[in-house]
């Protein structure tokens, strides 16, 4: 568990710092980066909800609680999808920026880290409807027209419809 912790949180600095080169691109385009700017925050806030779970349990419990190899695909899919971003950032436009994040929340890192801070916490995750993945969904139908950032909207909806 100690190691999917770790992994999570190295994930979502990763996603904010993408979110602030989003915004940093957007400078032209205040609602946009002002998008981008939230987003990051969000994942900062994920990185720090991560590190209390972590000191809430014991050191031996986490080394020696195991999680399902599930879990593990999961992120690495997370990872190729971030890495894939991270590789383009700075040469992609705002549809394709839209399409990336929507792809990245359309994932089910979400799911995980709700998993994780459920477990740390002795007691059942509650379901928590995200949203930062909804006001992301508003701001693509704002922001494009592109028929793929519409398609991938409807599919984020369906999912946290369905949480």
């Amino acid at each position: 568990m100690a190691e999917t912790l770790d992994r999570c949180c190295g994930l979502e600095v990763r996603s904010a710092a993408l979110y602030r080169s989003f915004a940093a691109a957007a400078q032209d385009r205040p609602d946009l980066c002002a998008l981008w700017t939230e987003l990051a925050r969000n994942e900062d806030e994920h990185v720090r909800v991560l590190n209390a779970a972590r000191w809430r349990v014991p050191t031996c419990e986490l080394s020696l609680t195991h999680l399902s190899t599930r879990w593990d695909q999961i992120l690495r899919d997370f990872e190729a999808k971030l890495s894939a971003a991270e590789a383009l950032s700075g040469r992609i436009d705002a549809d394709q920026q839209l399409a990336f994040a929507l792809g990245l929340e359309m994932s089910e890192i979400e799911s995980l880290r709700q998993m994780l801070v459920g477990v740390t916490r002795r007691r059942p995750p509650r379901p928590i409807v995200e949203d930062h993945a909804l006001r992301l969904a508003d701001a693509a139908e704002r922001f494009s027209a592109h028929p793929e950032v519409l398609k991938q909207v409807a599919q984020l909806r369906i999912r946290v419809s369905q949480a």
